[in-house]
């Protein structure tokens, strides 16, 4: 919600609260008074000034009020909106963290074992990342992590969540996605980190990376895909680097 939005509705709220003011007054003065209760149209006619200025004066205070409320209402949600994203992603490259990204994997792995839908994750490792940072140092090494957490962000579904996993990994959870779907992902991943050089202190550095690929067509809530993502990055790396390496869990699949 907006600021205007908020604060207006706190107007509105102070206006209606308003208006009660000269209700009120008349009201008392109806149960108070014998003649005004004999006839309240008159004693309205004859004290109009009075519940005009109830009406107005009531109105504008409790509006004034309200807009001050709701810009403070906003101010404060606008502030733990700010903690809660520092909370939940990583500072650097603007992805999940790895405590935001783990809670995520739990809440899917609950949901898939639940209503037996698949699940698939991706550990993605930036290849040769501390001979980066050794070579050009470590703004170079940053440069080439921004790289691969935008090409993250562009290669995965909009339903799928990103994280920056740990140092030089990343991890991507496809919530309901199957092993095509995951390897279309994993691929896409591939050609958008070398679709473009990074350029830094004036140099053009080729990054690359490679991916473990782990797909579960039926999730139990006792196995962790990670471990078996883990599996295959590291035979990824084994054949070569710079590949997706897939694997799908036949403990999980029916």
């Amino acid at each position: 919600m907006s600021l205007y939005s908020l604060r207006t509705t706190y107007v509105l709220t102070g206006l209606l609260l308003g208006i009660g003011a000269p209700v009120g007054a008349l009201v008392t003065r109806i149960l108070v008074l014998p003649e005004v209760r004999a006839a309240p149209l008159a004693d309205v006619a004859a004290n109009r000034f009075f519940y005009i200025y109830q009406l107005v004066g009531t109105c504008a205070a409790f509006a004034v009020a309200g807009s001050i409320a709701g810009e403070r209402a906003e101010r404060l949600r606008r502030a733990e909106s700010f903690y809660q994203t520092l909370a939940e992603h990583d500072p650097l490259t603007g992805l999940l963290n790895t405590r935001a990204f783990r809670d995520r994997y739990e809440r899917s792995r609950e949901r898939a074992s639940r209503i037996g839908y698949p699940l698939s994750l991706l550990l993605i490792d930036v290849d040769h990342l501390k001979r980066i940072n050794d070579e050009y140092g470590h703004t170079a090494g940053n440069d080439a992590l921004l790289h691969v957490a935008h090409s993250l962000r562009v290669a995965k579904r909009t339903e799928d969540s990103a994280a920056r996993w740990g140092g030089d990994e990343f991890a991507i959870l496809l919530d309901g996605g199957d092993d095509s779907a995951a390897m279309r992902v994993a691929n896409n991943v591939l050609a958008r980190v070398r679709a473009k050089s990074v350029f830094t202190g004036g140099r053009s550095l080729q990054v690359t990376v490679t991916i473990g690929v782990c797909t579960a067509r039926k999730v139990s809530a006792s196995e962790d895909l990670f471990s078996l993502a883990d599996r295959a990055l590291y035979a990824g790396k084994d054949a070569g680097r710079d590949r997706a390496q897939f694997v799908e869990s036949s403990a999980l699949t029916v």
